[in-house]
């Protein structure tokens, strides 16, 4: 059974709209949301719908503005110290005719339907191009593509997968790494994600890893060991300022 439909929805964050929405008020309410939501468990739901008029569904229902209120939850998740179960979904919808208001209803869902998250290039191609009846006659002056040779002729790309920015490691002399869900490695081996100079580190020292929306670091059974704000980890859930040290070199956590 899906939890979801057992969980029902919560209402929340209903205000008046002061003229057009805008993007960076809407993400602050997304924001103000996931912090008013967390449990006793630390944990936050993962599912959020925002119903919004007409006027601002239309105009800010973009693939940029999607990143960025997903990104927002993400970051909001650390910052808070929770974590969330399942995929995050977010999705704009439009609200019923006459209401002049922002509603947010969240759920926890253990597959929440996940917003398209990927580039086609099939896909945004075919999308303006005009596919005729194919037994259009030759006095018929309407452009007959055919599909299947367009998709044959195309350069088509593998569909790419947005990549969320979270956090970002820094050194004291200012080496930096951006990064979000995928896994990355730090130590001297010219491979990592993060390279570090240091003698005293091993060659694959540690690795931060993403797991219920949040970072974790791992030792990798280093000779030195990985320390976190001055204590010895073998794991440890990132927080935003967090200190690592490896070998000799210290790298400050932040998140975005």
């Amino acid at each position: 059974m899906n939890f979801a439909s057992v969980i029902t929805g919560q209402l929340s964050n209903l205000f008046q709209r002061r003229g057009e929405l805008e993007p960076k008020e809407l993400i602050k309410a997304l924001e103000r949301e996931v912090a008013k939501q967390k449990n006793k468990e630390n944990l936050v739901p993962n599912s959020y719908t925002i119903y919004l008029c007409e006027e601002d569904c239309h105009r800010l229902s973009a693939a940029r503005l999607i990143k960025a209120l997903h990104e927002a939850v993400e970051r909001k998740v650390i910052r808070e110290d929770c974590f969330m179960d399942g995929k995050l979904s977010i999705k704009l919808k439009k609200m019923t005719a006459g209401e002049d208001a922002i509603v947010i209803v969240t759920s926890y869902a253990e597959d929440a339907e996940q917003e398209e998250d990927t580039i086609n290039l099939e896909n945004d191609v075919l999308s303006h191009t005009l596919i005729a009846n194919a037994n259009s006659n030759d006095d018929d002056k309407t452009i007959i593509a055919n599909k299947a040779k367009i998709v044959e002729t195309m350069r088509t790309a593998t569909p790419r997968k947005v990549e969320y920015n979270l956090a970002v490691l820094t050194d004291f002399k200012s080496a930096e790494l951006v990064f979000g869900e995928k896994q990355i490695y730090l130590g001297r081996k010219e491979t990592n994600d993060f390279v570090l100079g240091d003698e005293s580190a091993s060659r694959i020292h540690a690795y931060i890893a993403y797991e219920r929306h949040r970072h974790i670091i791992y030792d990798a059974g280093s000779l030195n060991g990985t320390f976190v704000n001055k204590k010895p980890i073998s794991r440890h859930e990132l927080r935003d300022g967090d200190k690592i040290l490896i070998g000799r070199t210290t790298l400050t956590y932040k998140v975005l």
